[in-house]
């Protein structure tokens, strides 16, 4: 829970100067037209005795349009709820990641997060895949993300609202 306190304040901080340097003072600190909602489904694996069991989860992501790490690069910041799928026990919980992508051709990107899980499987989660835009408002992603304990292999669909 330590680790909470200090991680999410110190991401707050690096997002506040990009906005402090906003010359428009008019424009809301958060803007609908940034807001997306996904879900998916993942696979997920846990060393031990347990098999592998199919889980879901669903978030909401925010485009920080106005963080820029460098060009064609976008970054966002996303909040979810998973679900991993082991029955017998309580498996699931929120979490909390920073992303970023990118154009790798056409429709098709890359992706990279890193962020807290703060579920059952309490701790970092790193995340890396690829992505296919099905049109402008809605993308399908696959993506392979390590936590502590469980890794899960994802399939994802992100609306932009």
């Amino acid at each position: 829970m330590k680790k909470i306190f200090t991680v999410i304040p110190l991401m707050a901080l690096m997002v506040c100067p990009a906005y402090a340097q906003n010359d428009k003072a008019s424009r809301p600190l958060l803007d609908r037209n940034e807001l997306s909602i996904g879900g998916g489904l993942s696979l997920n694996s846990v060393s031990g005795p347990l098999d592998d069991e199919v889980g879901f989860q669903f978030f909401a992501a925010y485009d920080l349009d106005r963080v820029n790490l460098m060009q064609g690069v976008n970054t966002s910041v996303e909040f979810g709820y998973m679900d991993y799928g082991f029955s017998g026990r309580d498996t699931g919980g929120l979490w909390v990641t920073g992303l970023i992508d990118g154009a790798i051709q056409n429709n098709f990107g890359w992706l990279a997060r890193l962020g807290l899980d703060l579920g059952d499987d309490s701790g970092l989660m790193v995340g890396a895949g690829l992505s296919f835009g099905i049109n402008s408002r809605l993308d399908l992603r696959g993506e392979y993300v390590i936590r502590d304990e469980i890794d899960s292999l994802q399939l994802n669909l992100i609306y932009r609202l």
